[in-house]
């Protein structure tokens, strides 16, 4: 499946062999630091030196005073800013290329999307990040910390993810058996804080209760010491509950069938690791998700409270937020103002509460910018791609903005969130009715 993939990566590594330094920017949430986890490791073990830093996007000004650059989860979408970098380039990345990049001198570009792979579904940026590290050496234990980026970014488990895992558990480092893909924890607080799925138990202690009884399990158990027969009840209950909500039914697949233990890993448990290094990228503390993949078992306790932090967080801004959805004609959105994140709750809002719709999460920052988060499903992502109505919305009020079909995004200003808003709606609505 990988060699298309791995013709590129071989250039890559030809460009890497001509330096002894690369700088490297990575994105910021759990497939990002885990990619700059996977390339960080290959280079280390091959004497190479690096600075990684990581940022939101290319939006923002990056430091090109270097001879080797590497971008991972990012570049593939801004061909403009790679075909302006006076240095050899790298660039290994998921989301859907656009345009033609121009470059000035040597450039690689490792993209699943180029080698006719599904980058929206089928490979992570932490999974190209591992077709590159293989070409670097033996790293096939760094398949874990790929897998950590494939659910992060709600990946399926097929297609050159499915390729990685299955060599991570042939080579001993990933272990895999029958059950539900949850965080780890007592059962009561696994239900309460879960966002994948979100099961609307937090500030409900009287129906997780009820729900606990009539299922029949002690929510003082441990959720990975659960028995099979334990596991299937439980997941019952949570499918019986999500219908309930009318929840997109496809979250399901995204939940049961296996779980993954990585072997080698600080947090073994893969779900748990991933959302871990998630929140330390979602609290600006990317140093510690990366740390936590690269195994310093110094910032295990850090990641751990800011994991906690950031989930409460997430849950009581829906719980503030879920009556101020507003309506267009085609989408439902939501406009914040320095909100806690975008991105998780456009995901809980697209997938759980209103599946109905995409929806649009926008986050008004002090300084004026806006971030903007938009969310599908792969029913609605049949016939809508989210990425181009964000590319096409954004350029036309002065920003930026792109992504995966199911999942993108955008920057603008504060003054142009109405319009944006108008012509994303717009764009939704022309395409849905194609």
């Amino acid at each position: 499946m990988f060699e298309m993939l791995r013709v590129e990566a071989r250039k890559a590594a030809k460009i890497l062999e001509k330096h002894d330094f690369a700088r490297i920017y990575t994105h910021y949430d759990a497939d990002g630091i885990s990619a700059g986890a996977v390339i960080s490791a290959a280079l280390y073990r091959r004497g190479k030196a690096f600075h990684l830093s990581f940022l939101s996007g290319l939006n923002e000004s990056i430091d090109v005073d270097d001879d080797l650059i590497i971008f991972a989860d990012m570049g593939s979408g801004y061909p403009d800013v790679i075909s302006d970098i006076d240095a050899d380039v790298v660039v290994v990345d998921h989301h859907f290329p656009v345009g033609r990049i121009e470059p000035k001198k040597d450039f690689a570009h490792i993209n699943p999307h180029l080698a006719g792979i599904d980058g929206s579904y089928e490979l992570s940026a932490s999974g190209t990040a591992y077709v590159f590290a293989k070409e670097l050496g033996d790293n096939t234990d760094l398949s874990s910390v790929a897998l950590v980026g494939i659910i992060g970014d709600k990946q399926k488990i097929s297609g050159g993810n499915a390729e990685i895992i299955g060599e991570g558990v042939k080579e001993g480092h990933i272990e895999q058996k029958e059950g539900l893909r949850m965080i780890s924890g007592k059962i009561r607080d696994v239900l309460r804080l879960s966002l994948e799925p979100f099961l609307d138990f937090y500030s409900k202690e009287e129906e997780l209760e009820e729900f606990l009884s009539q299922i029949g399990i002690d929510g003082e158990r441990e959720f990975d010491e659960l028995s099979r027969d334990e596991e299937r009840k439980l997941a019952n209950g949570i499918v019986l509950r999500i219908l309930k909500m009318n929840s997109y039914p496809g979250v399901v697949e995204d939940f049961t069938g296996m779980r993954f233990y990585l072997k080698a890993e600080l947090i073994q448990n893969a779900v748990m690791m991933s959302e871990v290094v998630n929140a330390t990228g979602r609290k600006a503390a990317n140093a510690v998700g990366l740390a936590i993949c690269l195994r310093d078992e110094s910032f295990l306790d850090k990641g751990f409270e800011l994991w906690k932090e950031f989930t409460e967080g997430i849950h009581e801004e829906i719980e503030r937020r879920r009556h101020e959805v507003q309506e267009g004609e085609c989408i439902r959105y939501l406009v914040m103002e320095n909100g806690t994140s975008t991105g998780p709750i456009a995901s809980v809002f697209s997938r759980y509460l209103f599946a109905d719709r995409p929806f649009i999460a926008l986050n008004i920052k002090k300084d004026g910018r806006v971030k903007v988060s938009a969310r599908s499903n792969q029913k609605i992502a049949e016939k809508l791609d989210l990425a181009e109505v964000m590319r096409v919305a954004a350029e036309k009020v002065g920003g930026r903005g792109g992504g995966h079909v199911v999942a993108a995004g955008a920057n603008i200003s504060d003054n142009a969130v109405d319009d944006f808003i108008r012509e994303v709606d717009r764009l939704c609505c022309s395409q849905l009715s194609s």
